[in-house]
């Protein structure tokens, strides 16, 4: 059996698969709470594959890879703030999540501030970060059908589809269960590759072809070193995917602890990740960004080629499938039953799930027909909610003096320095995180500048925590 057919063989096994495992967990999603919540049963295996999966697919695999060729081991830079996130969001959010039972951070503004804007805001803005960050995650998928011959539309189409099929079957719950089995695919072909690699001197390739600065990991822009880790790291407090992960889980403790741990394998992919992207480029320099890719049809045997690219799209369908249980939180439960229709029925729920999440594959389809990088294209729509969002959030937690008119005006005022740093009609250092700069000057000044609404609860984290175990020992 040749390598094309043995890709082809093994990716209609391994789609199967998941199909099966979206039909096994129905159970999970007869109503459109347990679908977004995963009627709060995940465990602590379902918590770190769904972390892991979320960042280990298109960014740490294919995109670490992509920059180890020309940057080295300060390529790990990603991967290492993708674990960096998730111990941010372990001390900082998951508790708070919890015990607030959020299923999105429009609960938390509807209490917080008096109005609509923010909770509009969040919840319209979240989509298209979502399908931003799938549309990445797909980006990474394209190279591969295109290395293997494959119609890349064609191939994107497949991917798509299946994933919105088991997703639309289990909801959280399918998209935790066949993370559990994707990360598991993922590990395998990864060590694999690791272990080929030392078997056929990589290491000693590796540094014999590039020079020792190729070796120091700060050797990096601060520019670059910025785009890595501040999105990434700060996102994860406004994060819809994050949320719904930590109340989903069964216990406070294990939507901690689950979150917490969930950087050590994405630390260790990420050395990993770095190596073999350095040994791709040491064997192919004239492949560039694609030598990973190349490296793998070339010197690897068939079925652990095979093995490795359906580890890719493992990882990259666990992500997205993620996004698409995000936005049918942000659309249905937030703007839909928040605002249209407060009484909507499971049956207008469920089909309004099924329409958007239709429509935010096509768009994440289109995406990643139209864009080339990945990691760029997932900074991108961390920026963009970044500079809406993650100050009245903040602000609105540690700040009791913070208002409505202060988080409105710390909303607009970043979202327009995004749009125009993006755009590029003004150039800015550090533009992936800039745009919160002004958005903190305009949250405090505005909010010192008016006074509270009678409706604004003022309550802090501390506070929430205080209440929460006050309840607990009453009982």
């Amino acid at each position: 059996m040749n390598l094309y057919t043995l890709v082809i063989v093994t990716f209609v096994i391994f789609m199967a698969v998941n199909v099966i495992i979206g039909l096994r967990g129905r159970s999970h999603a007869q109503t459109t709470s347990d679908f977004l919540t995963a009627s709060g049963q995940s465990g602590f295996w379902f918590i770190v594959s769904s972390a892991v999966g979320a960042s280990i697919g298109a960014g740490v695999v294919i995109g670490t890879a992509q920059y180890a060729v020309s940057l080295g081991v300060a390529g790990a830079w990603y991967a290492i703030a993708c674990g960096l996130a998730c111990v941010v969001h372990a001390f900082c959010m998951t508790r708070f999540i919890y015990r607030n039972k959020l299923v999105s951070f429009s609960d938390y503004f509807k209490r917080r501030y008096s109005g609509n804007f923010i909770v509009l805001l969040y919840s319209g803005i979240g989509p298209f970060a979502c399908a931003a960050s799938m549309g990445g995650q797909l980006v990474a998928s394209k190279a591969i059908f295109e290395a293997f011959g494959i119609d890349p539309t064609v191939g994107l189409i497949i991917t798509a589809a299946v994933l919105l099929v088991y997703t639309m079957f289990a909801g959280l719950w399918g998209s935790y269960a066949t993370a559990v089995f994707q990360v598991a695919v993922i590990i395998i072909g990864v060590i694999v590759v690791g272990i080929s690699m030392v078997m056929q001197g990589g290491i000693q390739a590796v540094h014999e072809y590039y020079p020792p600065e190729k070796f120091d990991l700060f050797n990096i822009t601060p520019e670059m070193w910025m785009m890595f880790v501040g999105p990434m790291v700060l996102s994860v407090l406004v994060d819809q995917t994050s949320v719904q992960r930590a109340a989903s889980a069964k216990t406070e403790n294990t939507a901690f602890w689950g979150h917490l741990l969930s950087c050590v394998p994405l630390f260790l992919f990420g050395i990993l990740m770095v190596y073999i992207g350095m040994w791709g480029g040491a064997l192919h320099p004239e492949a560039g960004g694609n030598a990973f890719i190349v490296l793998m049809m070339e010197n690897m045997p068939p079925l652990v080629c095979a093995l490795m690219i359906c580890a890719i799209l493992a990882a990259i369908m666990s992500t997205a499938s993620g996004a698409l249980v995000a936005v049918d939180a942000l659309v249905v439960h937030d703007l839909y039953c928040g605002f249209i229709n407060k009484n909507a029925s499971e049956k207008q729920q469920k089909t309004l799930n099924l329409a958007v999440n239709v429509v935010v594959s096509i768009a994440a389809v289109i995406c990643a027909i139209a864009f080339e990088n990945v990691i760029d294209l997932l900074s991108a729509g961390y920026t963009i909610m970044l500079s809406g969002t993650l100050i009245p959030l903040v602000g609105g937690i540690i700040w009791k003096r913070g208002t409505t008119k202060g988080a409105a005006a710390s909303a607009a005022i970043g979202m327009i320095t995004a749009l125009v740093t993006l755009t590029g009609l003004v150039t800015v250092p550090f533009s992936s995180v800039f745009p919160v700069v002004p958005g903190i000057i305009a949250y405090v000044v505005v909010s010192l500048c008016t006074k509270h609404s009678p409706t604004e609860n003022t309550a802090r984290v501390a506070d929430v925590v205080a209440a929460a175990k006050a309840e607990k020992n009453s009982k």
